[in-house]
């Protein structure tokens, strides 16, 4: 019969073993824990194949561009913060857009929607889907009767109350007065999800020898422009022809008068689809920027790049917002250089664009 001594003795030693092989049972399992994610980091699994879910679908078009000089003329340079071009993703999304088309509705619609900006008299024909709006004061509107997107211009420049009153509002007010301007007009009292939760970017300007050219800060100013951005999609800009100019804009003077505080507006929105897409293969980024500089690349902005000796800084994947209906919203490759310089390239592979 052991002693209690023995016993004493055999029980220290269980517990001390035991508390040795727990110790090494956590190391071990913490060790295989950390390796594991070290190993799926170092070995991510493949992603899945693209799905192609709309087939072969249209090369995206880009408007005409207007620079003022020859494409040919415009070299460029790689300097961007990794040392060359970036690693980017092989597949994204791309996703439909329902474009509306004609029906006998759509000129009444039309006419609804002037008649909440204040236009009464009916109005002349444009083209086949645009259709003009006048009235009194000399403010024109021009709507899409398909889409509902419209133009609306003041004519201004004759008007010596809007080049002197300094009334211009503050950055947030004029973000808040163009978005409750819409929320009252457009998508039955709702603003769209992206507009709602996008940027808003603004611009100084002032009235001189007949044109608006940009100053400085708001107390320069004889204008401001709100420009409001779609939020991101899958973590990408979504970015209209000029990236520095939204294709929805507000221009506010500086009158408190009723129809000479917003001077235009630029509303062009189409839907996208966000549950309805596909994954597609990119091009590799080194292909896009070959091309770029075979001078295949769309230049949305210049910016003030006259020489045309352009030092691109940032590339990176966005999403192009046409002006024009397009079917699908697909991801191009955005070269971002000094002195606000933006080109675009498509990203889809042309494998599966015709």
């Amino acid at each position: 019969m052991a002693t209690l001594t023995e016993t004493t003795y055999w029980t220290r030693k269980f517990l001390k073993f035991g508390i040795i092989a727990l110790v090494a049972f956590i190391v071990l399992k913490t060790t295989f824990k950390v390796g594991k994610k070290i190993w799926r980091q170092l070995h991510p699994p493949p992603p899945p194949p693209p799905t192609v879910s709309f087939g072969k679908i249209p090369k995206l078009v880009f408007p005409e561009e207007n620079l003022p000089l020859e494409k040919e003329k415009i070299s460029f340079k790689l300097e961007t913060i990794q040392g060359g071009l970036p690693k980017l993703q092989e597949v994204e999304k791309v996703y439909f857009r329902p474009v509306r088309s004609p029906n006998l509705l759509a000129l009444d619609r039309a006419n609804s929607l002037a008649q909440k900006m204040g236009f009464r008299n009916p109005p002349e024909k444009k083209d086949e889907t645009t259709y003009r709006w006048t009235n009194e004061n000399s403010t024109m509107l021009e709507i899409d009767i398909n889409n509902l997107n419209f133009h609306l211009i003041y004519d201004f420049k004759n008007d010596q109350e809007i080049l002197t009153s300094k009334n211009l509002p503050t950055n947030q007010q004029a973000a808040q007065e163009a978005k409750n301007f819409l929320v009252n007009l457009v998508n039955n009292g709702v603003l769209p999800e992206d507009l709602n939760n996008g940027t808003a970017e603004f611009e100084y300007l002032r009235f001189i020898t007949n044109q608006l050219l940009p100053v400085n800060s708001l107390s320069e100013a004889d204008f401001i422009r709100v420009n409001l951005f779609r939020a991101n999609l899958n973590d990408l800009k979504i970015l209209p022809p000029n990236p520095k100019k939204s294709l929805i804009f507000f221009l506010f003077s500086g009158s408190r008068t009723p129809g000479k505080r917003i001077v235009e507006i630029n509303y062009t929105y189409f839907p996208v689809e966000k549950e309805i897409f596909g994954t597609y293969p990119l091009k590799p980024v080194t292909q896009a920027w070959n091309e770029l500089q075979k001078g295949e690349g769309y230049i949305a902005n210049l910016g003030q790049n006259e020489s045309g000796q352009i030092v691109i800084r940032k590339v990176y994947l966005g999403y192009y917002d046409s002006e024009t209906p397009q079917h699908y919203l697909q991801p191009i490759y955005v070269f971002e250089g000094d002195k606000n310089f933006f080109a675009y390239l498509p990203a889809v592979d042309p494998k599966w664009t015709e």
